[in-house]
């Protein structure tokens, strides 16, 4: 499996990460061990979990990096992998309270190195931003989690573009850990006006440019639109169920689902493969995080591993050089 290099973490980071938000949850604990062990037997060592996953189903709190760590110990350990995950995301009850408080940070990755098994966390997440802090108090506290050795590297996920530049120079002019990483939305698909909440980041032009200019390895969520592609080109755009059509449907995805069945036709692969490479190949940092909720869908992401796609085929996709 292609990989890249995450700054801080000794481990290469697959270019497919596995997102773990419904095992121990709507995936039962069983098959959730079953497509950790597929994943990593695949050559994936980078699995991506978060303090609140699932937590919106009700029931027990925590399944997902309750489920890991049980795999974990299972296992005997995490060598070999990079197991990420994410804190200070504002209580459900209340999305609009941010909880980025010193405190609540390392509160979080606390309870979260508890739920993990482990004695550090590869690389820690800020899930959500406060943009009413300062970076410099959030960049000092993650870093004495660092020194403390609770945590290898850090990240932002849902950070604007402003506000990641102001935490990576303060970072470095003070001598401090700058993010190795950031997670936002970013797929092959061009989302509708209201898909995300206001509070999720979305990769534009400008964003990706960011991110390739600073180095800055990218974990993108909703990886494959939700399976927009996929499923159009099954049975076709007008089939899609009300709520994909509403999150997806457009001219612009339209025009890239045509280009995608082209370039899977040629290189003899699924349309899946070609969305998932379309953000490893190129000039691009781009880590596609997958969802799978049974085996054929993991097995399938991963037919995606080793494609690499040209820079031809790149300009199809995304209509720029």
């Amino acid at each position: 499996m292609k990989t890249l290099t995450i700054p801080g973490l000794a481990t290469p980071a697959s270019r497919i990460a596995l997102g773990t938000a419904a095992f121990g949850s709507l995936v039962p604990q069983a098959a959730s061990f079953d497509m950790l062990d597929a994943f990593t037997e695949a050559g994936g060592t980078l699995i991506d979990t978060a303090h609140v996953y699932a937590d919106w189903l009700g029931g027990e709190k925590n399944l997902s990096e309750k489920t890991i760590g049980a795999w974990l110990k299972r296992r005997g350990g995490s060598d070999g992998l990079i197991i990420a995950t994410k804190g200070g995301h504002p209580d459900l009850a209340t999305p609009l309270i941010p909880r980025l408080s010193p405190a609540e940070i390392v509160a979080d990755i606390d309870a979260s190195l508890a739920r993990l098994a482990v004695e550090r966390i590869d690389l820690y997440f800020l899930h959500r931003d406060d943009p009413s802090r300062p970076v410099e108090e959030i960049m000092a506290v993650l870093n004495s989690q660092v020194r403390a050795g609770k945590i290898a590297a850090i990240g932002c996920s849902n950070w604007q573009v402003p506000r990641i530049r102001a935490a990576q120079a303060h970072a470095r002019a003070a001598g401090l850990t700058p993010f190795a990483a950031s997670e936002a939305f970013w797929s092959l698909a061009t989302a509708n006006p209201g898909t995300f909440a206001a509070d999720h980041a979305l990769i534009d032009d400008t964003a990706l440019a960011f991110h390739r200019a600073e180095g800055l390895p990218l974990l993108a969520y909703t990886s494959q639109a939700r399976g927009y592609f996929s499923k159009a080109a099954e049975a076709g755009a007008d089939a899609l169920k009300p709520e994909l059509k509403a999150a997806f449907d457009n001219p612009v995805n339209r025009a890239r689902l045509a280009k995608a069945e082209a370039i899977a036709r040629h290189h003899g692969v699924s349309v899946a493969a070609v969305t998932l490479a379309a953000l490893t190949s190129g000039s691009t940092l781009g880590i596609p995080i997958i969802g799978p909720l049974n085996m054929a869908h993991l097995l399938a992401s991963l037919g995606a591993a080793d494609l690499q796609l040209d820079q031809h085929d790149l300009t199809q996709l995304f209509g720029t050089a």
